[in-house]
């Protein structure tokens, strides 16, 4: 007993210092959001001598294009994460109740792309051949990017309802919209929450995509107004360090917020019947 408390208290510590650590460069990015610009661009750990909360973030907000910015994550993050919903829960039905060589095969190319990586430049290429405007291209390859995991999470969760009940609306005269949106949509609704914050997340934090596609300020998503201020002989770190700060904390606060529906959900589908 003595040995396994000691062994907790170890870990425990080991935890403790590690989380410090990730906190190191959160502490950085907020505190250097607050100095001046000449401090900021020494990027070390130490309290600014003249603390600029209000002004640094009201010159950010006013240059940086944040409300347009903000607007166009709004749209492309809801798009993406509806038709990420509405696809992948149904094909993830699909897949898992037929159990065809075909529908294996599609399953096992699903399941490959959570390894292989996204190819941009072949893919800005392709979207270009499509004649594809660059927002749509955007909105595309963010939701393939995002499909593999989506999918393989709604069939692990889908292999935990009874095909009895799809059998039960077949006999009622149920047809196949009816039994997948009216039955079995609505019990898919902790992994569906924990779906919708995934990949809220994952589209609204996408920087590698969007450069490529939303590359005008104009379609600027709210990560790449950064770029606003950056010229071309200087740099206001401070700006920058407070343009990350705004960006990331919509997603911080839904993390922070339903951060336990994400674990509920990805584990309620783990144990079937």
């Amino acid at each position: 007993m003595r040995r396994r408390k000691r062994y907790e208290a170890i870990l425990n510590t080991a935890l403790c210092f590690c989380a410090l650590i990730i906190l190191i460069p959160v502490f950085m990015v907020i505190i250097n959001s607050f100095k001046n610009q000449t401090e900021a661009a020494r990027m070390n750990l130490k309290l600014p001598t003249t603390w600029h909360i209000f002004e640094n973030y009201k010159e950010m907000i006013r240059e940086g294009g944040i409300f347009l910015g903000f607007l166009n994550s709004t749209v492309i993050t809801v798009i993406c994460v509806l038709l990420l919903i509405i696809l992948c829960s149904t094909m993830a039905f699909v897949l898992e109740r037929r159990k065809t060589f075909f529908s294996k095969l599609i399953n096992m190319t699903v399941i490959f792309g959570l390894v292989l990586p996204l190819q941009i430049i072949p893919t800005y290429f392709v979207c270009n051949f499509l004649h594809l405007t660059h927002e749509i291209a955007a909105v595309f390859v963010l939701i393939v990017a995002n499909m593999s995991f989506t999918v393989f999470l709604y069939t692990g969760f889908i292999k935990s309802i009874p095909i009895e009940i799809d059998e039960s609306a077949w006999i009622d005269g149920a047809s196949h919209t009816q039994l997948f949106f009216q039955i079995i949509f609505p019990l898919l609704q902790p992994v569906t929450v924990t779906a919708v914050i995934i990949n809220f997340m994952a589209v609204w934090n996408d920087f590698g995509i969007s450069i490529y596609f939303l590359n005008s300020a104009r379609n600027y998503t709210l990560p790449l107004t950064v770029y606003n201020f950056f010229g071309n002989h200087n740099s206001d770190w401070q700006l920058v360090f407070a343009n990350v700060v705004l960006s990331t904390l919509p997603v911080a606060i839904v993390y922070l917020i339903l951060q336990r529906h994400i674990i509920s959900g990805m584990t309620s589908g783990a144990v079937k019947g």
